[in-house]
């Protein structure tokens, strides 16, 4: 496993290991646009121009989509890889039914408009891809995930420009992304972190061919059952397990280390090497904790197979506790964006500066108005708010006065209730996009399902505000008149 820079999200990197492949295959640029009336159906009806996904496909700017795609892809020879409009497309479609791979792709060969969507010229009853094409492509796309967010946000906000132009009223708040896993208990995870090395040491003696190690592991199974069949387990119980667990793995680690020496490391896969070093970690982890009798270490890994998920602290009413990833969001005149990623905790306070940097670059100015919860109101916020001439939302600094003027709290309740539309937006993104658990196994598909919600989540705002037909009445030559039509685009030249 060969590590390397992880994308930028706002101003932030994360790094990461990453499982990189040869792009052994070449990608080919074509510039036709497919156009709605040269779509075959091939079902004896036409798709409805007023299908959702026919009117997404109209908002999307795919050329330029396409041509950052073909940064990927670092050879003119070999295999052309599938269209990016066919596979992103196929994840936004994923993003917004909550289907899995395989019934993904099964979806795309039930559903015209999804093959439309897609960029197919005409419909087709079949699969149009292994459902594993779909990983392949995350692994790509997540090196330029953000460039891809931005120039679909970037769209669309010009587009809100155009119509809705006003006062820039910046909101900005944190929440987190959680990652599907079993809940972490230390006793279950040092017993993985055993299973798996006894593996490795029985692999290792046999490809050196030398006597097995005697690793204890009928003793280790029958107290690891013993222990899991009695699930009102007490603290002097679990204590004394972990204890177990950690002296069985110290013995395991050992033998590993004598193979090793011998050169057993040739007859271990790849994924047992990057296992092992995970594993070590667990166990220096886990023997601090016992040691010193805390539940507290920093970078605490939580899960073997998803070693970059931490615990994330929020004190909420559903979970204290939340696994998986945390970002740091921003609404700007309606649209929403990243400003910053990162599997560890953060105070989101701390960025504000950076998402008013963020700002001027998108506008050339600050905003007029920033609203945040009482966490952002601190003496460098307010201070920096005041010297760019910003006006920051929320009740002054120090203890809450016995008489407060009724206008002031007037103004501090709209404020509030404006600040809840990024409250709404998090809901949409978790309850219809899908980000309130999300299941995957890898960080570069997890980057690109939360750019992928993000995304939709503009793209259904702007869909929202085209398809509010517009009634015009007007008096003329003592008659009146009332023209009623929607909003129209303009759609490029089509090959067809």
């Amino acid at each position: 496993m060969n590590a390397e820079e992880f994308p930028v999200f706002g101003s932030f990197p994360c790094t990461c290991h990453l499982v990189t492949e040869d792009l052994s295959m070449a990608y080919r640029h074509t510039d036709v646009q497919l156009s709605f009336e040269s779509f075959d159906c091939g079902l004896g009806t036409s798709l409805s121009p007023d299908n959702e996904w026919v009117k997404l496909a109209s908002l999307i700017p795919w050329q330029k989509l396409d041509e950052a795609y073909q940064s990927v892809f670092n050879k003119s020879a070999g295999r052309a890889a599938k269209p990016f409009r066919e596979l992103y497309g196929a994840e936004l479609i994923k993003q917004r039914t909550h289907l899995s791979d395989a019934k993904l792709v099964e979806a795309i060969r039930d559903t015209p408009a999804f093959q439309y969507f897609m960029g197919r010229t005409r419909y087709e009853a079949k699969i149009p891809f292994n459902a594993s094409t779909l990983t392949y492509f995350r692994r790509r796309a997540s090196k330029i995930s953000d460039l891809i967010r931005n120039i679909i946000t970037d769209e669309v906000r010009e587009k809100l420009e155009a119509i809705v132009p006003g006062a820039h009223v910046l909101i900005t708040d944190a929440t987190a992304v959680p990652i599907k896993i079993q809940f972490p208990q230390d006793a279950s995870l040092l017993n993985k972190a055993r299973l798996n090395l006894e593996e490795m040491v029985f692999k290792m003696a046999q490809g050196l061919q030398v006597a097995i190690p005697r690793t204890y592991k009928r003793l280790a199974k029958a107290t690891w059952t013993e222990y899991s069949r009695h699930p009102g387990r007490q603290a002097k119980a679990r204590r004394k397990q972990i204890k177990a667990q950690l002296q069985y793995i110290r013995r395991d680690l050992r033998y590993v280390d004598e193979l090793l020496s011998q050169g057993g490391e040739a007859h271990l896969t790849e994924w047992q090497i990057n296992r092992l070093a995970v594993v070590r970690k667990v166990y220096d982890q886990q023997k601090y904790m016992y040691d010193n009798k805390t539940h507290s270490v920093p970078d605490r890994i939580v899960s073997l197979s998803q070693p970059y998920i931490h615990p994330i602290v929020r004190g909420k009413a559903k979970a204290r506790v939340e696994f998986g990833a945390k970002i740091d969001c921003s609404i700007l005149d309606g649209v929403i964006d990243v400003e910053r990623f990162d599997f560890e905790s953060f105070n989101e306070s701390t960025d504000l500066a950076a998402t008013l940097d963020h700002c001027w670059d998108t506008l050339g100015q600050y905003p007029d108005e920033v609203l945040a919860d009482t966490l952002y109101r601190t003496r460098a916020n307010i201070a920096l708010c005041k010297e760019l001439g910003i006006k920051l939302s929320g009740p002054e600094l120090g203890r809450r006065p016995k008489h407060v003027d009724a206008k002031q709290r007037k103004l501090d309740t709209d404020a509030e209730n404006r600040r809840g539309a990024i409250e709404r937006k998090f809901a949409f993104l978790k309850g219809s996009l899908g980000l309130d658990l999300v299941n995957t196994r890898t960080a570069e598909s997890l980057v690109v399902e939360v750019d992928s919600a993000i995304v939709l989540a503009n793209l259904m705002l702007l869909l929202g505000i085209f398809s509010i037909p517009i009634s015009v009445i007007t008096h003329r030559a003592g008659k009146t008149y009332q023209i009623n039509y929607k909003v129209i685009t303009e759609r490029p030249k089509s090959a067809a």
